[in-house]
């Protein structure tokens, strides 16, 4: 290699490192930035889906504590309709039974969302939307939503889900 050729390789060395160091300082730089963008939007967008879940929550719980205070439902005695036997399914259900579910139905006409309304009475009596012609051996009285009711009167809860 002659001495044109090494000032060459050489000048050619010592302007190209800077182009490099500076290529690599701005790939470094934007990947942070980007990683750091994606961590603030992704933050912002779990905050948004929190706060529509919570809204959709306290629509419940203000549903709940209406029909909890509903006349109709107030006015629910040891008539209901128990769903306790193995023969459950034969005994016919009565006027009583007929206005809760109607106004189950209406509410959840009216909230699509809405899969289950449920009540369950101290005599183990039971209404629920969407009904169940065939339910038999059901106690309400032991299941967890009743229980958790039953030991924190006056309070609107949730339990953990459950089928």
């Amino acid at each position: 290699m002659n001495l044109k050729q090494k000032l060459i390789l050489a000048f050619s060395t010592i302007a190209s490192l800077p182009v490099i160091l500076v290529a690599v300082l701005v790939i470094l730089n934007l990947r942070g930035e980007a990683r750091d963008g994606f961590i603030d939007g992704s933050g912002r967008e779990i905050r948004q889906v929190e706060n529509a879940m919570q809204i959709f929550f306290d629509g419940i719980t203000q549903n709940v504590e209406y029909l909890a205070s509903h006349p109709q439902l107030m006015a629910v005695d040891g008539s209901l309709k128990q769903y306790i036997g193995a023969d459950a399914a034969q005994h016919p259900t009565g006027e009583l039974d007929k206005r809760v579910f109607d106004l189950f139905a209406g509410l959840a006409q009216s909230h699509p969302d809405y899969a289950y309304v449920s009540l369950g009475t101290r005599e183990g009596g039971y209404s629920f939307w969407p009904g169940d012609e065939k339910l038999a051996s059901y106690d309400p009285r032991t299941r967890p939503w009743y229980q958790a009711a039953m030991a924190q009167p006056g309070r609107t809860l949730r339990t953990k889900a459950y089928y």
